[in-house]
């Protein structure tokens, strides 16, 4: 449910002329042509002599009164459907008509806000989905553009794919908001490719370079994998670039979750070096998240190195982002040994992004000093994009000379950004003088591109630059 969500009041559309009428009403006989829907009464869509008598009709209407509700809109594509019965037995509810579900809809116009409003716009929506889906969607799809959530919007996409997975594929395809593009085609290709995965991937190709195909590849390699792991193999190799990786995300995502050790022997046969590693990659994350012990005892049995690292670095990444406390216990294990370097950064800036505290206080303790100041960068770099000030008071407390130093580096270059007054302040106090020169360096660059000025009077008042920085600073 979308809580809090106010009751849509898209019906009622206002039409300053009648040019912007018929464009309208046009746009809507073009919708149901395209979807070629028939209505559970046995009608057919309108041929172009009827939708202009509709087209004639609608404009004479709509010409006195001065507005059109989008029920409206939709209704006058329509002979109106008459059910056998005007009620199913007592314990159902009655079977409305296209011209029912418009009325209840336009009564929602005056319905206070709430979740039986939303509940019964939804089961509106649904009965419109099962007279003209494609009608449906375009409803949905309005409620979305002004300011609906998401639910409608996947519903009103999965009825039209379970009637015509083809057409609601197409009209998901030609809608100019991304974010609803890629919500309705979603549900479109989930609906798709577990009832015909095979005509699901042949359609990938009509559909707009972006994340369109990839949203439908992941999904079709999945139900593909579900069906027939080795065609969905076979289907994966055949394709390029992002699109074989989304494929290949969904396709690991089936196999990890029932054998990621046949799944891992697969991929290190193939010869191919995109699709093997990104294969790779996806299932040490995926494997990690599942039964993090297992991954990373598989992949100390990796013989080639390269592999080895690749994919113990890739589990190890999402490791430290799914539980950066079990990453770092992790990286204290005498395996983790070659991966420390990286793994330290890794895990100090997922943990600081949570609980910079607690990081802080695990990357200060770590016993060899090169770690440490590397995690202590890290630490300092997330905290001062949150909280600087909480960030500067911790490093004041920091006793080892060089974390201090790495620390404040990391502080200052960040705050180089948004205030680089006080960021130069903090890199003059660093005590190393390579670091310091380093870091000052940096600070004046940033600062010289919001105020040359302040910049040049501070290289020019600091003692803790030398001629030699001072020169190459003014210059």
């Amino acid at each position: 449910m979308d809580c809090g969500q106010p009751s849509r009041r898209i019906l009622s559309i206002t039409m300053k002329s009648k040019p912007l009428l018929l464009a309208a009403l046009l746009l809507a006989a073009g919708i149901l042509a395209y979807a070629g829907l028939k209505l559970s009464t046995g009608g057919t869509p309108p041929t172009a002599a009827t939708s202009a008598e509709t087209l004639d009709a609608a404009t004479e209407t709509i010409g006195d009164a001065g507005e059109l509700s989008l029920a409206d809109l939709r209704a006058t594509e329509f002979e109106e459907e008459t059910p056998t019965a005007a009620m199913e037995s007592a314990d159902r509810k009655p079977v409305l008509t296209l011209a029912q579900v418009m009325d209840g809809l336009r009564a929602l116009d005056n319905a206070p806000p709430g979740a039986e409003t939303e509940r019964r716009e939804r089961e509106l929506l649904d009965r419109w989905s099962q007279l003209d889906p494609a009608g449906a969607a375009a409803y949905a799809m309005e409620v979305f553009r002004q300011g609906g959530g998401e639910r409608l919007l996947r519903r009103a996409a999965e009825a039209f794919a379970r009637k015509d997975p083809a057409g609601a594929s197409a009209w998901a395809a030609s809608l100019d908001s991304p974010m609803a593009r890629e919500t309705a085609l979603r549900e479109i290709y989930r609906t798709w490719a577990s009832s015909d995965p095979a005509a699901a991937a042949a359609s990938i190709d009509s559909l707009p370079v972006g994340t369109a195909r990839t949203v439908a590849a992941s999904l079709v390699g999945a139900r593909l994998a579900d069906r027939d792991l080795s065609s969905a193999l076979q289907w994966v190799g055949q394709l390029n670039g992002s699109v074989q990786s989304a494929a290949m995300r969904g396709v690991v995502s089936r196999w990890a979750a029932a054998d990621p050790s046949a799944a891992a022997g697969w991929l290190m046969q193939q010869s191919a070096p995109n699709l093997r590693n990104e294969g790779l990659r996806l299932l040490a994350e995926d494997w990690v998240g599942r039964d993090p012990d297992a991954a990373f005892a598989y992949a100390q049995g990796i013989t080639d190195p390269r592999l080895r690292e690749s994919f113990t670095e890739s589990a190890l990444q999402r490791y430290a982002r799914n539980d950066p406390l079990a990453a770092a216990s992790w990286l204290a294990s005498p395996e983790a040994a070659p991966y420390a370097r990286q793994g330290v950064n890794r895990v100090s800036t997922q943990w600081a992004g949570y609980d910079p505290a607690a990081a802080a206080n695990w990357a200060a303790a770590i016993p060899d000093n090169s770690l440490r100041n590397r995690a202590v960068e890290s630490v300092a770099r997330t905290w001062a994009s949150s909280s600087p000030a909480a960030a500067a008071e911790w490093i004041g407390t920091i006793a080892d000379p060089a974390a201090r130093n790495a620390a404040t580096g990391a502080f200052s270059s960040t705050l180089a950004r948004t205030d680089p007054a006080t960021a130069a302040q903090w890199a003059s106090s660093i005590t190393d003088n390579g670091a310091r020169a380093k870091t000052i360096t940096r600070v004046v660059r940033e600062w010289k591109k919001s105020d040359t000025a302040a910049a040049v009077a501070f290289v020019q008042s600091t003692p803790s630059i030398d001629d030699n920085l001072r020169q190459r600073l003014l210059r």
